[in-house]
C-alpha cells in the first residue's frame, strides 16, 4: 500500500517525540490525541511482530502513555491487527481517509473569516476555546506541536461579537492541502460555519495553485461526511486504533 497520506498527516499534526523502530513509527506528545500518541507500523522490515509489540509497549509505558496502535485497512496490517486483537487490544475510532482531486472554490468569498499563514495567538486562543481546553500543561503541549508544523499552512477562524465560533487549518505538501482540526463550538453548530471554514481553507489553497486535498473523518460522523462528499471528497481507505483494555 502507498502510505503517502500517513506521512503527510504525521508532518501536518506532529508529535513532540518520534522514534523509528524497524519500520514502525512511535509518536509521543504527552498523551494529547491518539494521532500523536500511537505506534504506526508504517513500513515492514523484520517480521518479529511480537517482539516489536513488546518493545513498543515498553517505550509507551516508560513514558506513562496508554499503549495505542494505529492500524490501516490494508493487507500489510492484517497480521498485526489480528495479533493485537488476540492480545486483548480493543478496536476503536474507525476513521475514513478521503481525498478530493479537484478543489471546488467557495462562491461567497471569505466574509467573516480570519485567515493567517501561521498559527497566530488569536487562532490558538480560538482553538483552545472551541475545544474547551483550560489545562495549562495541555495548552503547552498543543503549542509545541503546532510549532513543529514546518510546511506552508493556512489557519482560519471565525469570530463574531467578540466570541470565537470555530476554526481549522490546512497544511500544504506534495501538491495537496490537508485539512485538520475543523471544529465549531457546540452552541453555533448547524449554521453552516464548518462549511465556510473548510471552503475558505480549500479556496485559499487553490489560489496558490493547489488542486487536491485530503482529510480524515471519524466514520460515524454523518454530518461531516455529507459535507465532504458535497465538496468532492471520496474515501480511499480506513484506519482504526487498537488500545489495550
Amino acid at each position: 500500500m502507498d502510505f503517502t497520506f500517513e506521512e503527510l498527516t504525521m508532518n501536518a499534526w506532529p508529535s513532540i517525540q518520534t522514534m523509528v523502530f524497524d519500520g514502525w513509527i512511535l509518536r509521543m506528545a504527552n498523551g494529547y490525541t491518539k494521532r500523536a500518541n500511537s505506534i504506526i507500523p508504517l513500513y515492514t522490515f523484520d517480521n518479529d511482530i511480537h517482539g516489536k509489540i513488546k518493545y513498543s509497549e515498553g517505550i509507551f509505558r516508560k513514558n506513562n502513555l496508554p499503549v495505542i496502535f494505529k492500524i490501516i485497512g490494508c493487507n500489510e496490517h492484517n497480521e498485526i491487527d489480528q495479533t493485537l486483537e488476540k492480545m486483548g487490544y480493543e478496536h476503536i475510532d474507525l476513521t475514513s481517509v478521503q481525498i478530493c482531486k479537484k478543489i471546488i472554490n467557495a462562491e461567497n468569498g471569505y466574509n467573516g473569516i480570519f485567515i493567517d499563514k501561521g498559527f497566530s495567538n488569536e487562532w490558538i486562543k480560538c482553538f483552545y476555546d472551541c475545544n474547551e481546553i483550560i489545562d495549562l500543561n495541555i495548552k503547552g503541549t498543543i503549542k509545541t506541536m503546532l510549532d513543529n508544523v514546518k510546511n506552508d499552512l493556512i489557519a482560519v477562524y471565525k469570530k463574531e461579537n467578540n466570541k470565537f465560533i470555530g476554526c481549522g487549518y490546512g497544511v500544504i505538501e506534495k501538491g495537496y492541502i490537508g485539512l485538520f482540526d475543523i471544529i465549531v463550538k457546540n452552541e453555533f453548530r448547524g449554521n453552516g460555519y464548518g462549511t465556510k471554514i473548510v471552503q475558505t481553507i480549500l479556496s485559499k489553497a487553490n489560489e496558490q495553485g493547489i488542486e487536491k486535498a485530503y482529510l480524515s473523518v471519524v466514520d460515524n460522523n454523518v454530518v461531516a461526511k455529507k459535507l465532504y462528499k458535497k465538496l468532492g471528497f471520496n474515501e480511499i481507505y480506513k484506519y482504526w486504533y487498537r488500545k489495550k483494555v
